[in-house]
């Protein structure tokens, strides 16, 4: 998961932004909150670009297609990167601004972006028995998912997708509406063993108990 820049720091300086084929849109206020809307930043602070991506999310995501930290893309391609990102943890994964930008999953998602040739695709499912335990670091990246999806029972894509959700829903015994709000968090912090906290989104403290679940009852 990534840290909203607005809660690591502020003050970061304006640049012009990389060309992009998008027009202005929610993606571009959230990176007015982030990082002044300057795409191509970095201030040493850990994290990078107009979305302020962790070294982690943006590889875990398939950004590493496009640079090697988010800063070295064109506004596009992270725009792309963070719609996946949306697609997993929700708006949630920018805490600050989503809210102050007003992102949610219909409007990121609604974006249409050109992030040109090569666009990252899932790698192929392991099979059961090969997959490596889960590094506990937080990041609700394609690892993590494929552990859910083998967990949930369905095909280990790497993608938080509709079918996923639903499945997660049904296994934590909450309504499979494809919605992952407060409720199904509450019943999948209690069916990992760790305290509800009020969550409304797949916090860094439930993805970090949901591997440590996974490591010690799934990758076996």
């Amino acid at each position: 998961m990534m840290a909203s820049a607005a809660t690591v720091g502020a003050g970061l300086a304006t640049a012009g932004a990389a060309h992009a084929e998008s027009p202005y849109n929610v993606w571009d206020r959230v990176a007015t909150c982030e990082s002044s809307n300057n795409w191509a930043i970095n201030t040493g602070n850990g994290y990078y670009g107009g979305l302020q991506f962790s070294a982690s999310t943006w590889t875990g995501f398939g950004g590493s297609k496009y640079g090697a930290t988010a800063n070295l893309a064109t506004r596009d391609q992270q725009i792309y990167i963070a719609q996946a990102v949306l697609r997993a943890q929700g708006p949630g994964a920018w805490p600050v601004c989503s809210v102050r930008a007003g992102l949610t999953r219909a409007n990121g998602l609604a974006v249409v972006v050109n992030p040109g040739s090569g666009n990252p695709t899932p790698q192929p499912p392991p099979s059961r028995g090969t997959v490596r335990k889960l590094a506990v670091d937080g990041s609700f990246g394609p690892l993590t998912i494929r552990a859910v999806q083998q967990w949930v029972g369905v095909s280990q894509t790497g993608t938080m997708s509709y079918s996923t959700r639903t499945a997660l829903q049904r296994k934590v015994g909450t309504t499979p509406d494809g919605d992952i709000g407060p409720k199904t968090v509450a019943a999948l912090q209690t069916k990992i063993g760790i305290s509800r906290d009020g969550a409304s989104y797949m916090n860094t403290r439930t993805v970090r108990g949901l591997q440590t679940f996974l490591n010690a009852h799934v990758l076996v």
